[in-house]
């Protein structure tokens, strides 16, 4: 019997991060979504046939997607148009492993509905830059500062967490303050950072996305933040992500 309840319909521009096979045709669809943040949308017949989304329901791809909601069931996925394609990517498995890291964390760090229109620039922005041949490390560097801050999970990389002292010499990262702690102060653990990695860090936490391309990141400096900041995404998370292997 067709259910009585209203049926309501929402658009978004989104990125597929994956997909589920679910019985004999239908497919699971778990998109990262500007108006929505994380949504998971039934697709009918998708497994049985590729032609009833287009074939532009693939990762790598900006989408238009369009679905349909009932209280207590899974909302059904009911259009997708191709925005742009950043398909580039898939030429490279660099490219490749750090693009589904950036998928991986957007939903993990996001998994509340609700819009999140700066987190969904921060991952539109770093896809496009993949796609274009940027550096994978530092791209990922930049989103995972970016989506860190709008999360709320940004550390406070203004001042010691013991002391109060202003950064001015080498630091340790403490995770579970969030924040670093002065050469000078003790602390039970922590990862080194040094004062050009903290400035760093800040800068391109209190960046917006469009700026974020212009600060550099190259050397050591790259180097002790890509140590550091995927450990910290998945102390947030509280779990480890599996796209980059870490």
């Amino acid at each position: 019997m067709p259910s009585s309840a209203p049926r309501t319909l929402h658009s978004s521009r989104a990125f597929l991060v994956r997909a589920t096979d679910m019985g004999e045709a239908d497919r699971r669809f778990t998109l990262f979504s500007e108006s929505q943040g994380t949504v998971s949308l039934l697709g009918r017949s998708a497994r049985k046939s590729r032609k009833r989304f287009g074939g532009v329901l693939q990762r790598y791809f900006l989408l238009d997607i369009s679905w349909s909601a009932v209280s207590d069931r899974m909302p059904v996925l009911e259009q997708v148009v191709l925005v742009a394609s950043f398909w580039e990517i898939v030429e490279d498995w660099e490219k490749v492993r750090h693009a589904d890291y950036l998928l991986e964390m957007a939903v993990n760090l996001f998994p509340q509905s609700g819009p999140k229109p700066k987190a969904f620039e921060a991952l539109y922005s770093g896809l496009r830059s993949l796609a274009l041949g940027e550096a994978p490390g530092a791209v990922v560097v930049r989103t995972e500062a970016s989506m860190l801050a709008t999360a709320g999970w940004g550390p406070n990389l203004v001042a010691c967490k013991a002391c109060g002292s202003n950064p001015d010499g080498a630091f340790r990262f403490i995770r579970s303050e969030g924040g670093i702690v002065c050469s000078n102060c003790p602390a039970p653990s922590g990862e080194p950072l040094s004062l050009g990695a903290v400035k760093t860090w800040r800068a391109l936490q209190s960046s917006s996305p469009s700026v974020l391309g212009r600060i550099r990141l190259a050397g050591p400096i790259l180097a002790e933040l890509q140590d550091v900041m995927p450990k910290y995404v998945e102390y947030c998370i509280g779990r480890p992500l599996r796209s980059l292997g870490s």
